[in-house]
């Protein structure tokens, strides 16, 4: 007989639960996992059981243990099986299958690290459980410690030009570690949507700005604290779908996440500070930049399919949306574009939305593209004003090696932009190299 009659459903459901997130979610499976569980004689009950569960708890991967208890309690089969139990004074079987990989289908092909249990997840990161445990912070006891040292990231305040601050939150070289393994062992591993072009490998600012040249119009809309707003559970639901159990997804997004402390938090305006409260991506993290093209798949997408749809183009580098096409396509888009970013999670900073015509300067993350590839007026006179500076600057600063390779790397920017200028530029910058 169970201990207390008033709370043995709510128990019932608890030591089974479990077991069934430990699968993929399908009747099938979840009927197997059950009948793991359950005495013999109560077989029949468990894919009636199982399709009142999925019914109930409609998801692409196993949601926690704690849904499933839930649900296996509104579940009349489940309060069926329960009285009967209870009557027989019957526990449920121990369930000896330990977690294992569960990819959803598209990802199901991708050479991902086999990593069943928290276990194996500390020997592939190459540190004990303990360390696991205190780097991931899943309960966010470090970052809210008001003893700076115990963090586990160094934060830094960058003003923006509109207002607020950019958060910088560089996690110290333990944990920067860690990250770094978890982006070229996993994350790197998985396609990211062929319009995304910020920070993946073999794709530059140029290479998305090249294809909206020559346009009629450029649609240009920016996102607002990219990172910031995307939150663990967004994290955790990918590593869910990457096919990793329950325990060892959220190992990994808390490894991934951070809190910004309120220390921080103190110093920035109130609805920018809200919004970093909860666990997000941290703006500065080497796993960052790679998980956020990740989840924002589905709005690439979305917003690749509409551009399809207006005969348009449409690029997105990092928290940069760009289209472009006829004259047409900016009523649509300012009235789509802000819906789908919302439904998709993201928030739209509505100052930043631009429309131009071919009139007008056409700027995609930060190089013209009216005609061709260009390099904005004021950024070629800066350059040519610096050269200009070092021939009659003292030969200690032609000497200054930063400030050369400094000056070397913004020409060569430009010779790929546009070599005639470049080409200018450099022959500028040797001849000043040289004088005197």
């Amino acid at each position: 007989m169970y201990p207390d009659k008033r709370n043995s459903l709510k128990i019932f459901a608890r030591l089974i639960a479990p077991s069934l997130a430990k699968g993929r979610w399908a009747v099938p499976d979840v009927t197997s996992a059950l009948k793991r569980r359950i005495p013999t004689q109560f077989h029949s009950e468990a894919r009636l059981i199982a399709e009142d569960l999925v019914a109930l708890l409609q998801a692409m991967t196993s949601p926690n243990a704690g849904a499933i208890s839930k649900a296996l309690c509104a579940c009349d089969a489940f309060v069926r099986l329960h009285s009967e139990c209870l009557r027989l004074g019957v526990w449920p079987d121990p369930d000896l299958n330990s977690g294992k990989m569960l990819p959803l289908f598209p990802f199901a092909v991708l050479d991902l690290p086999n990593i069943p249990t928290l276990a194996a997840l500390a020997d592939w990161l190459v540190i004990d459980g303990a360390r696991l445990a205190y780097m991931a912070d899943v309960t966010n006891r470090h970052n809210e410690h008001p003893d700076a040292p115990v963090h586990h990231y160094l934060y830094g305040l960058r003003p923006k030009p509109a207002g607020g601050y950019r958060v910088i939150e560089a996690p110290k070289s333990g944990l920067k570690a860690l990250q770094r393994q978890i982006l070229r062992g996993i994350l790197d591993k998985v396609p990211v949507h062929p319009d995304a072009f910020g920070f993946v490998r073999g794709k530059s600012c140029a290479q998305a700005a090249n294809r909206h040249c020559g346009a009629q119009t450029v649609v240009s809309f920016d996102l607002r604290d990219f990172f910031p707003r995307i939150g663990a559970a967004r994290v955790f639901g990918l590593f869910r779908r990457l096919g990793y159990p329950d325990a060892v997804a959220r190992t990994l997004s808390g490894l991934c996440t951070s809190t910004t402390p309120q220390r921080v938090r103190a110093r920035l305006p109130h609805l920018q500070g809200q919004s970093m409260r909860t666990p997000h991506l941290p703006q500065g993290a080497p796993s960052s930049p790679a998980l956020a093209n990740l989840i924002a798949f589905t709005l690439d997408r979305r917003l690749a399919g509409l551009a399809r749809a207006l005969d348009a183009r449409y690029s997105r580098y990092a928290d940069d949306l760009t289209f472009s096409g006829d004259a047409g396509i900016a009523p649509v888009l300012t009235r789509a574009v802000p819906q789908i970013l919302q439904e998709e999670g993201f928030v739209l900073n509505p100052r930043k939305t631009r429309v131009r015509n071919a009139t007008q300067r056409q700027v995609v993350t930060g190089i013209v593209v009216n005609q061709h590839l260009n390099v904005p007026r004021a950024q070629y006179d800066l350059i040519k004003a610096k050269i200009h500076a070092l021939r009659h600057a003292d030969v200690s600063r032609r000497l200054d090696h930063v400030h050369c390779l400094s000056l070397e790397g913004q020409i060569d920017w430009v010779c790929r932009l546009n070599p005639p200028r470049g080409q200018k530029l450099w022959q500028l910058y040797q001849s000043a190299m040289t004088c005197g």
